[in-house]
């Protein structure tokens, strides 16, 4: 049996002078701070610029696919910039993008990647009008993983619009007036079965529908009634198995509803965002109504944009079951007032408490004012005369010297 002294296990072993020059070596290839081979990512990109369509086999698609990993590094982004891997991956797309889908989604991730991380990256692309207008015609592609990094790129240079807010590039501006990118959202939304895919188009969509430059509300150029037609069957793909009683199973799903909800709900602000909802109200109420039915706990945004999207819709849908439960939630919230959650994230504060407060107790106000009062009052006696007193005492802070025109 070998022993050993604690002086020999202590010590580190002396560096040659060739293991310190091979040291040497790999510092001077490495890119900036990352440990990756500059001389390896300039060989393949290499690769990738002399791609004629030819070249493909498992090793260049893992070798791709390695780059693609790097792009998540600014060293390696700021890299490939200076080799104008823009120009190079545009000619690929544009040589494969109907014979290759798998490299077609790598080089359209790749692009997507590095616009994640770096600004420049994006203001770079939205300068080349031609060159991002060919990339938003693999919109017309049937091929699912490519939709999904398409819309993860376009939904990357979009990021810019929230921050700011007095600058819409032009080639954007084209496909919104146009309603081109309204088209091909709403041909995934009916069409697809990919829970990704269109979980990414909802999240796209809803971050567009948040921004208003220059008085414009990007939402109206989304509010048409065959978008929510497609919202409609992208509710029944995602929630087929969900049942209101459980609430949400998860932050994902939740997450799902809260863009979904949040679109309809921008709709409301304009006159042919409400005229669209109004067109769809029986299904959309009915969603709505599983919605308001889920476990009720705090405010949050689905509720929010849920009350209204029912305000919205009053004039032409009214359900007796809906008030009877918004009355019970805003029960809640009278008695929950001036608590404190155990939750402090944004989604848990006391706003959002009295916001959801305010918006039910708006819904109930315009409820008096439109529905029918034998219908109202057939729904109000379902309801326990605490609920029933909450109601009027919304409609009382709330009356109005033109009572409206009753339309239910």
């Amino acid at each position: 049996e070998q022993s050993f002294s604690s002086d020999e296990t202590n010590v580190n072993p002396a560096l040659t002078d060739d293991l310190i020059e091979d040291l040497e070596k790999i510092k001077g290839d490495a890119i900036g701070n990352t440990l990756y081979s500059e001389r390896w990512v300039l060989k393949t990109l290499m690769q990738i610029s002399q791609f004629s369509g030819n070249e493909w086999n498992d090793e260049f698609e893992s070798n791709l696919c390695s780059l693609w990993d790097m792009t998540l590094e600014k060293d390696v982004v700021n890299l490939l910039m200076k080799h104008d891997i823009i120009t190079i991956i545009s000619r690929v797309i544009e040589l494969c993008s109907t014979s290759n889908n798998r490299l077609t989604e790598i080089m359209v991730g790749l692009l997507g990647n590095m616009c994640c991380v770096s600004s420049n990256v994006r203001i770079e692309l939205s300068q080349r009008e031609e060159t991002i207008t060919n990339i938003l015609l693999l919109f017309d592609s049937p091929d699912a993983p490519v939709l999904i990094q398409l819309i993860r790129l376009v939904h990357a240079t979009a990021w810019d619009l929230l921050k700011e807010k007095d600058n819409v590039p032009s080639w954007l501006e084209n496909e919104l007036i146009s309603f081109r990118l309204c088209n091909y959202i709403t041909f995934i939304l009916k069409s697809s079965t990919n829970d990704e895919l269109l979980y990414g188009t909802l999240e796209f969509l809803n971050t567009l529908c948040s921004v208003t430059i220059n008085d414009k509300d990007f939402s109206q150029y989304f509010a048409t009634s065959d978008l929510v037609k497609g919202m409609l069957e992208s509710w029944g793909q995602l929630f087929s198995n969900w049942s209101s009683e459980d609430g949400f199973l998860n932050k994902h799903q939740k997450k799902v509803a809260e863009h979904w909800s949040a679109v309809l709900s921008s709709f409301t602000g304009h006159v042919n965002g409400r005229a669209a909802l109004c067109e769809n109200y029986e299904n959309i109420g009915e969603i709505i109504y599983k919605i308001v039915q889920q476990p009720f706990e705090s405010a949050d945004i689905i509720l929010i944009s849920a009350v209204n999207i029912l305000d919205s819709l009053v004039r032409v849908y009214f359900s007796r079951s809906s008030l009877k439960r918004l009355l019970i939630i805003l029960n809640s919230l009278y008695q929950n007032a001036g608590e404190t959650s155990a939750d402090d994230s944004p989604l848990n504060s006391e706003n959002l408490d009295v916001i959801l407060q305010d918006c039910i107790e708006n819904y109930c106000a315009n409820v008096n004012t439109v529905v029918e009062h034998s219908l109202l009052n057939e729904a109000l006696s379902e309801c326990c005369e605490n609920h029933v007193l909450l109601f009027w005492k919304a409609v009382n802070d709330r009356q109005t010297d033109d009572p409206g025109e009753r339309v239910i």
